[in-house]
């Protein structure tokens, strides 16, 4: 093993790896005063208990310079706030620190460190620079937090340090947007004198917020100029939704055009600062891309390659302003896809089918970063947009990723959310809310059973998120599954013996039945069907929705891996009414609720509900949750009687729930809802050395 060194002037000195962290902390920013506080967060992880560590590691960077104390060449102490260098830094991109963890092992390139220029003879003429001689897993440990990889296995970055987190107020801080050249950061969060949601805009390396707008309406989705010195955000104000921009450190507004209000995604201003890319819902269907003038909001030509079935959201262009990268499909199950900036043939770059909460580009536009819970956990990734190649980050819970175009950071949101289960009587007049199977951690897609006695759900209180089941007569959950799968959509059968869910594992579904008296588990689907969502058909076999081909198709399938028939394309979700046999289904280019029949073109659309993977069937009647435009913040409980078309507002609330995740019991009597509590967002930043292109 050997041992980290500074080489300088013929002589070669070892420093721990703590050390070295420090003085790349100091590099980055030579003459600026770096606070005690920081360097401990950022090289200690905020585990170094007091702050002697850090006194000590600057002593023994004092030590191998040859710095003085009191006349300092090197490294300054600022009284009660921290260091500063004194020195210059020049980034030498010909030394490249190599470590290698054992003989045969593979390489581990890193980004190029600083050769530190002193101006006492002893440094004059070559300076200090570090290296390490051979291995160094403590190094590999501190530096090597992420690695952004290159299409041809080199790295173009390395991630330093500990993340930082720039944020921690009460309440969430959400969509950071870093300045072109890394040094501020824009964000959304409450605004506790108006009570609003406003963009706030701080440096990195400060605390001190500025609100640059009015503050009229609420705001979201914040966007930097390719300059940095304009903002561009989302204002949601009397039912109109307008993008609107303005200077960085406040000044006079200007609406630049119109958006549809609703279901609205992160937008992007062009590098050349002509256009805006955003997602245009300017009639009924689906979501597509279109391309917005920046002086007059007008449409601009954009013909591509859209799928009227598929919602495409999100567009963000590449560095060089030459292709737009967005997301395609409604969650869970969206993918990353490619496209010139002047239009034309789409080009799919991942392949997961997963919940993808945010995405940037690389600054060398070699790929994308972005946020998913394909492998379980919602965590940074990489694709490459040569071959397509996904690599984990080692970030972890991390979503909503923003880099630096020409700076060395990368911000992305801190998720500390947490979901609880609720349930509540709907045949009783006080129609107040109850906390089921209280824990510590988060439940989601909650299923009861057709009596009303169980409800099956998923849960990460036992550390990761796994299927469990609730037992409402002794007040009991079990696990189910122990499994490092995704789990979705759990669905009884009709005697309330068994339970087939949706397991999700490397971007490909299957359906898994489990009997509950043996625990016994199959995957009941054949693996050429990719499953998006499972559930029992009415008298006998399976009712599948298949991501395999192009269009989702629902299926039938009467046994375990019989061959499949199909019933119909372009489906969104699906549901079997126990009591009369029928099969009901919401399309995903829209159209609402139909009954399943002979000829397509024959069926009853029974309504047009808000979100078309969020409704029941149950005793007789659609249930959905749906809002008003006169009280957006409300949040209704529809049912709408299948015989005769009546509609009912059922049970209204202002709590923050899932609309995808809630069940009615067979007879209408009881409601299990997913109920969020806590969203205390906060931001982080990962510091990154560029490396050779």
């Amino acid at each position: 093993m050997g041992a980290l060194r500074v080489h300088g002037d013929g002589e070669s000195q070892r420093i721990t790896p703590k050390a070295i962290g420090v003085l790349l902390e100091l590099a980055r920013e030579p003459g600026v005063t770096r606070m005690r506080e920081e360097l401990l967060q950022r090289v200690w992880a905020g585990r170094a208990g007091d702050g002697d560590v850090l006194t000590q590691a600057v002593k023994e960077l004092r030590r191998v310079f040859g710095d003085d104390l009191t006349t300092p060449r090197f490294i300054e102490t600022v009284p009660r706030l921290g260091y500063r260098l004194l020195a210059s830094v020049e980034w030498d991109d010909s030394l490249l620190l190599t470590a290698t963890a054992e003989r045969d092992a593979p390489e581990v390139t890193f980004a190029p460190l600083p050769q530190v220029a002193g101006a006492t003879p002893r440094a004059a003429g070559t300076g200090y620079w570090l290296v390490a001689a051979c291995a160094a897993l403590a190094l590999v440990a501190l530096v090597a937090v992420v690695h952004l990889w290159r299409g041809d296995g080199t790295a173009t970055a390395a991630v330093t340090g500990a993340p930082l987190l720039l944020t921690a107020e009460p309440g969430a801080e959400s969509t950071p947007r870093l300045t072109p050249d890394g040094s501020r950061l824009a964000y959304v969060a409450l605004d506790p004198d108006s009570g609003r949601q406003r963009v706030q805009v701080r440096g990195v390396n400060a605390s001190t917020t500025l609100l640059p707008s009015e503050g009229i309406g609420e705001e979201s989705w914040p966007v930097w100029s390719a300059d940095g010195a304009q903002l561009a955000f989302v204002r949601h104000e009397e039912r109109r939704c307008s993008i609107v921009t303005v200077d960085a450190l406040g000044g006079v507004e200007r609406v630049r055009g119109r958006c549809a209000p609703g279901m609205f995604e992160s937008f992007d201003w062009s590098p050349d600062g002509r256009s805006f890319a955003i997602a245009s819902f300017d009639g009924p269907g689906t979501a597509r891309l279109a391309l917005r003038s920046v002086e007059g909001g007008e449409a601009q030509p954009f013909d591509y390659a859209f799928d009227t079935a598929e919602h495409d959201l999100a567009p963000h262009y590449s560095p060089d302003g030459r292709r737009i990268a967005f997301r395609r499909g409604l969650s869970p199950y969206c993918d990353l896809y490619v496209v010139a900036a002047t239009g034309g043939e789409v080009r799919r770059l991942t392949h997961l089918a997963a919940l993808i909460r945010g995405f940037d580009w690389m600054p060398d536009g070699s790929g994308l970063v972005f946020a998913s819970n394909h492998a379980g956990s919602q965590a940074l990734y990489r694709v490459d947009l040569a071959d397509g190649r996904v690599s984990a980050l080692g970030v972890t819970p991390a979503q909503m990723p923003d880099i630096a175009a020409r700076g060395d950071a990368l911000a992305y949101e801190v998720p500390r959310t947490r979901s609880i289960m609720q349930g509540l009587l709907l045949d009783t007049q006080e129609r107040g809310t109850s906390e089921l199977a209280p824990s510590t951690g988060s439940d989601s897609y909650a299923a009861l059973s057709p009596d009303g006695s169980r409800i099956v759900f998923v849960s990460d209180r036992g550390g990761r998120p796994q299927l469990w089941l609730y037992e409402a007569a002794t007040r009991q959950s079990n696990v189910l599954t122990h499994d490092d799968a995704l789990f979705l959509y759990p669905q009884w059968s009709i005697d309330g013996r068994r339970l087939v869910v949706t397991r999700r594992r490397d971007g490909h579904g299957q359906l898994v039945e489990i009997d509950l008296d043996s625990q016994a588990q199959q995957v009941v689907s054949d693996p050429t069907i990719d499953v998006r969502f499972g559930t029992y058909a009415p008298r006998a076999g399976y009712l599948l929705i298949d991501r395999h081909t192009r269009t989702p198709r629902l299926l039938h399938v009467a046994q375990p891996h019989a061959p499949a028939r199909l019933l119909r394309e372009r489906v969104a979700a699906v549901e079997a009414d126990a009591a009369s046999g029928r099969i009901y289904y919401s399309r995903a280019d829209g159209g609402g609720v139909r009954v399943l029949g002979e000829d397509e073109a024959q069926e009853p659309v029974l309504a047009l509900v808000g979100n078309r993977f969020a409704w029941h069937v149950r005793n007789g009647a659609l249930w959905y949750f749906d809002s008003v435009e006169e009280n957006p913040d409300e949040i209704l409980l529809r049912r709408r009687a299948l015989a005769g078309g009546m509609d009912e507002i059922i049970w209204r609330t202002r709590d923050a729930i899932d609309h995808r995740s809630f069940d009615v019991s067979a007879d209408a009597r009881r409601l299990v809802l997913i109920r969020i509590t806590r969203n205390d967002t906060d931001i982080g930043l990962l510091r990154f050395l560029r490396g050779q292109h």
